[in-house]
């Protein structure tokens, strides 16, 4: 079949290991399996596509060894090609350094360091792939992010958040008395409460900001884009006066609870280091003084 027809077929493709395509419902990506972008999963489209730490990039890579736009792959006709785009460490395939070259299925793809490959699926592979990710990152009862995939996000967070100097800040709450809910109306209305309140502070958060479960009955979000100390406070106290208002239901039980807040912002010039553990330590100070002082409120510490 020759190419013309190949593009005219409404069609995805699976490249063989002599670099040819034998017609099936698949399409190419490129798959990243050492490095910090390591398990994602981008679409390669018709025609060039490229790749770079620069967000102008078609495909942004989070690897400070990378160039702004360090090279393109090229799916042109039957083959896929890859092109350095005169990048300061290299592009190679198979070990060896190339300024272009032909990109055969699983052949490893090195950039920084930052080590892919190119796979063909279909949409039953890709649904199926998104639901494992989804049943792994997931917490079944609330619906939010669970503790493990929170914390890779979150250092994913700090690295850029550390190269392009930005100021970097979490939010950490725990519902109020939450045992006396369990003892009181048993571990099922003490699910349904987690689940509620997760429902609440979801529909008052902002839609791009990271929230997970961190552990129990305790919550952690970590806000994205330009934040600041006072908006950081505001956030804490919109959740607070949701959480306090809403009455949860579990059949004809009904029970209001509160929630302690305890904010913490890592300003561009702090002399306080940047690091995930450091920074959910100080968070973590900052939960336990709203405790301390009389729950149902919102802290920070200096």
């Amino acid at each position: 079949m020759d190419t013309d027809t190949l593009h005219h077929r409404d069609v995805t493709t699976l490249m063989e290991d002599d670099g040819n395509f034998d017609f099936l419902s698949r399409h190419p990506y490129l798959i990243v399996f050492v490095g910090q972008d390591s398990g994602n999963r981008y679409e390669i489209k018709q025609g060039t596509t490229t790749l770079g730490r620069s967000l102008e990039a078609d495909i942004t890579l989070n690897d400070k060894r990378i160039s702004r736009i360090h090279c393109a792959v090229e799916w042109k006709g039957d083959k896929i090609f890859i092109e350095d785009r005169g990048s300061t460490n290299g592009t190679y395939v198979e070990s060896k350094k190339v300024n272009r070259a032909h990109l055969r299925r699983g052949a490893p793809l090195q950039v920084g360091q930052s080590v892919m490959k190119v796979e063909f699926k279909n949409e039953a592979e890709i649904r199926l792939e998104d639901s494992l990710i989804k049943s792994a990152s997931i917490d079944s009862l609330t619906g939010t992010f669970n503790r493990q995939f929170f914390m890779k996000r979150a250092a994913e967070e700090i690295a850029y958040a550390r190269r392009h100097k930005k100021a970097v800040g979490f939010i950490m709450m725990d519902i109020d008395h939450f045992k006396q809910v369990n003892d009181t109306y048993g571990h099922q209305m003490g699910d349904s409460v987690l689940n509620q309140f997760a429902t609440i502070v979801s529909q008052v958060k902002r839609t791009e900001d990271i929230f997970s479960r961190y552990g129990g009955e305790e919550f952690i979000i970590m806000p994205r884009g330009e934040i600041h100390k006072d908006g950081l406070y505001l956030q804490c106290e919109r959740i607070r006066k949701a959480v306090e208002k809403f009455e949860l239901h579990f059949g004809e039980e009904q029970v209001r609870i509160t929630v302690s807040l305890g904010y913490y912002l890592r300003e561009v010039d702090s002399p306080v280091a940047l690091s995930l553990t450091g920074l959910i330590f100080e968070v973590d100070k900052a939960l336990y003084l709203a405790k301390k002082r009389g729950r149902n409120r919102t802290e920070t510490v200096l």
